[in-house]
């Protein structure tokens, strides 16, 4: 196979699933001989905003402290081999390729063995290629992010973590993870093992650390709580603060004797697209995606800008913007504009007339409408509400300064 019909034979997989549902992945894992117990020492990382940080900063913090470490994210932001990484390099296509047609030899046992009733998802596949790809790269630790939630997620078949973290917990995936903190944060909990430390952020919600605590009590999971540390990461922007301190937190959860050299050079080492970006001079990045990321966005835009801003939303249509949307919009310095953006498949993109036009303008249809209507108000301009869309913008500027720079 080639890399385009990999990633189309991904991409076409089902979206979803049944919800509460782990036999899919039960299925495949075990045709494939149970990988997922041989990726070595893992520290698990979920929450409803942080997780890609910190999971990037504890990568690059482990890359300094001379470890072979092995990183999954989702989704991706420059291209699909970002999700698979070993020491800060991408899976090359013919790894990716290799690892696929592994896969798709149990995805096909699977299947017919189950009369086509059991059908792993998209996320599924991948996750179980990232176990099979980890299982063999003789990994000293693998930084492994959540896909929804925790309990119910393709990762939790996890058998090796050492360290489970849990950045945050607000109301996202409402339709997956429950209505309520207290519902989601038992979710986020689901990664919590027995007789391993958990680690949380300083600023957890109330009643989600309420909901950890127990979780933890009752599996015998050590609770440590980040505090504040007086390190500095080369991601930007306000928020990053705390989930530096959940990353340090999390690595000397794993390893005690870490130095304070270590954790200062990979901090300082860290990379993640997509995170208060700049891609282009005023032109910057960021996937908030929540009310909780925007505001968390909203209180770094404030720090660092004392003029106008204008934040372009293009997000997805199960997202519950709209009261949020409506409040910021108040903030006299945030200029807000909406994006319409189509969404990506099974899940389309916000329905933009829903909106009064009055208060955010017509909506917006193109990066470069927005980037020149930024220009003639003289204000920085931030696109946001979805990774999925910060991805999508992301791409189309790098081309167009890729093919700027060839001209």
């Amino acid at each position: 196979m080639t890399i385009d019909e990999v990633l189309a034979a991904i991409h076409s997989r089902p979206k979803v699933g049944k919800k509460d549902s782990q036999e899919r992945m039960t299925a495949l894992l075990s045709a494939l001989g149970h990988p997922e117990k041989d990726i070595g020492p893992a520290i698990h990382v979920t929450g409803t905003n942080g997780k890609g940080s910190v999971a990037n900063m504890l990568s690059a913090i482990g890359i300094a402290d001379g470890l072979r470490v092995g990183l999954f994210t989702s989704p991706f932001i420059v291209r699909f081999n970002d999700r698979f990484q070993i020491n800060g390099q991408d899976i090359s296509n013919d790894a990716l390729v290799a690892v696929y047609e592994r896969v798709q030899v149990a995805l096909r046992q699977v299947e017919n063995e189950s009369d086509d009733q059991l059908r792993p998802t998209e996320f599924e596949v991948v996750t179980a290629m990232m176990f099979c790809y980890f299982a063999e790269a003789d990994l000293d630790l693998a930084i492994i992010e959540v896909g929804i939630g925790g309990l119910y997620d393709s990762t939790n078949f996890l058998t090796t973590t050492a360290v489970a973290v849990i950045t945050s917990v607000a109301l996202d995936h409402q339709k997956l993870l429950g209505n309520t903190v207290e519902a989601i944060a038992y979710q986020k909990a689901g990664i919590i093992r027995s007789d391993r430390p958990t680690v949380v952020g300083l600023d957890m919600n109330p009643v989600a650390k309420t909901v950890i605590e127990k979780c933890c009590q009752r599996e015998s999971s050590p609770l440590i709580v980040a505090q504040s540390v007086p390190f500095k990461t080369a991601l930007a922007g306000d928020y990053q603060r705390g989930n530096t301190n959940i990353a340090v937190a999390a690595y000397r959860a794993f390893r005690p004797n870490v130095t304070d050299e270590v954790l200062g050079t990979g901090l300082m080492h860290a990379k993640l697209p997509g995170r208060f970006e700049e891609v282009m001079p005023g032109v910057f990045l960021d996937g908030a995606h929540n009310p909780a990321g925007l505001e968390a966005l909203q209180r770094s835009i404030d720090a660092r800008f004392d003029q106008p801003v204008m934040l372009v939303i293009g997000a997805l249509a199960d997202k519950s913007l709209g009261n949020f949307l409506n409040q910021i919009v108040e903030k006299r310095r945030l200029d807000v504009r909406l994006f319409n953006y189509q969404g990506i498949p099974g899940r389309p993109g916000m329905t933009c007339t829903d909106y009064d036009e009055k208060v955010f303008g017509p909506p917006l249809a193109s990066v470069d409408e927005v980037i020149q209507l930024a220009k003639e108000k003289g204000e920085p301009v931030f696109f946001t509400g979805s990774l999925y869309f910060v991805a999508d913008v992301r791409r189309q500027i790098c081309q167009k300064k890729k093919y700027s720079a060839q001209s």
